[in-house]
């Protein structure tokens, strides 16, 4: 198969998956907006695109595993995005007194926690709370290592807890600066460990299928 063909394969997915999303979220929250909510919407999905085509024109798909794990990384991204807010960040930015309205859910810590554990304590270890924000970022400790082989090793555990943490503390500042879900400390926790658990499950597979791809 010629490496464009791979590359085409790797994108269309996520591309098709958007296109329908965005179609519906327009008409749930764009069709009567300002011409400038709906100019943020097209430079969100278009900044998205951008990236998704930067990283596989540089990535070399050398095989069909190759091309399915880098077109299910780019469909997790985006779904992890529209769960997150990413597509009415720049309707919301655009609003009237927009910081001055963040500030104030800071300051009244309306559905903002920065105390560690206190989330965390008033939720059972098993409830729907704790558990999906664990399992959020936990494909992304599986697909750090999948798509680069110098982190495939135990000793790249760190790197990940890193990459995992910052991720997940940008998710955070998104739902701040949007205001569509609540910005908590623990969410930070519960997402990071979630992916090192994804990481160890990474390096559980390895040693029953030692042969890397």
């Amino acid at each position: 198969m010629k490496p464009a063909i791979k590359k085409i394969l790797v994108i269309i997915p996520v591309i098709v998956i958007s296109l329908v999303y965005v179609r519906v979220l327009y008409h749930r929250h764009y069709s009567d907006s300002s011409s400038k909510r709906v100019l943020g919407l097209i430079l969100s999905i278009l900044l998205l695109y951008a990236w998704i085509l930067f990283v596989t024109i540089r990535k070399k798909q050398e095989n069909f595993l190759q091309v399915f794990i880098q077109s299910s990384f780019f469909v997790y991204v985006f779904a992890v995005l529209q769960l997150t807010g990413y597509f009415i960040l720049f309707r919301e930015i655009s609003s009237q007194d927009w910081w001055g309205k963040m500030n104030l859910r800071i300051e009244t810590h309306d559905h903002v926690n920065f105390k560690v554990f206190d989330t965390i304590n008033r939720y059972s270890i098993f409830s729907r709370q704790t558990i999906g924000n664990a399992i959020m970022l936990l494909p992304l400790g599986i697909f750090i290592p999948l798509l680069n082989k110098r982190l495939r090793t135990f000793p790249s555990f760190f790197i990940v807890l890193l990459i995992s943490f910052l991720v997940s503390v940008g998710i955070e500042v998104l739902q701040l600066a949007t205001n569509y879900r609540s910005t908590d400390i623990d969410d930070v926790i519960l997402n990071t460990a979630g992916a090192c658990v994804g990481f160890m499950i990474y390096q559980c597979t390895r040693l029953i299928m030692p042969k890397d791809n």
